[in-house]
């Protein structure tokens, strides 16, 4: 990479990082300050924009899994976090954070999701820059070769 793909490089870096930055944050204030879904459930069966199959999700399958999803929640966004920040296993993490956001403004907590879904799509759009410090980059190259050859 030379002159502006090597800055773009840096640049698409430092916003994979800081965006993972947010999902580790989010993630760990959600484990230490108790998260439960319980509190959810009767939220979104009352909300008039929400789903009604995304109601009936919750309802059949998120309530009596409920303590599940206390823990996977929390912990998933951590590992998106992770993954993100240290620049390992970049493209489930990014596919994983649009996933989540996803599942947040179904749920009609649209707050800075929708920003955060259209950083993520142009991570994954731009995944040679995204990927230019990383930890793949450095331990698994042919990771990358066989990207660039898809793309």
């Amino acid at each position: 990479m030379r002159g502006f793909a090597r800055w773009a490089g840096y640049a698409f870096s430092a916003a994979r990082i800081l965006s993972g930055w947010m999902w580790l944050k989010s993630g760990y204030d959600k484990w230490s300050g108790g998260f439960g879904v319980e509190s959810l459930i009767p939220v979104i069966a009352t909300n008039r924009d929400t789903p009604a199959w995304y109601k009936t999700f919750f309802a059949q399958v998120v309530s009596p899994l409920a303590p599940v999803f206390d823990a996977v929640i929390p912990w998933g966004e951590m590992l998106i976090g992770l993954g993100l920040i240290v620049g390992l296993f970049i493209l489930p993490a990014l596919m994983m954070s649009v996933f989540v956001n996803a599942n947040y403004i179904l749920a009609d907590m649209i707050f800075t999701y929708p920003t955060d879904i259209l950083v993520a799509t142009l991570l994954l759009a731009a995944m040679r820059l995204t990927s230019y410090v990383s930890l793949e980059r450095r331990l698994f190259p042919k990771w990358l070769k066989r990207r660039e050859a898809v793309t």
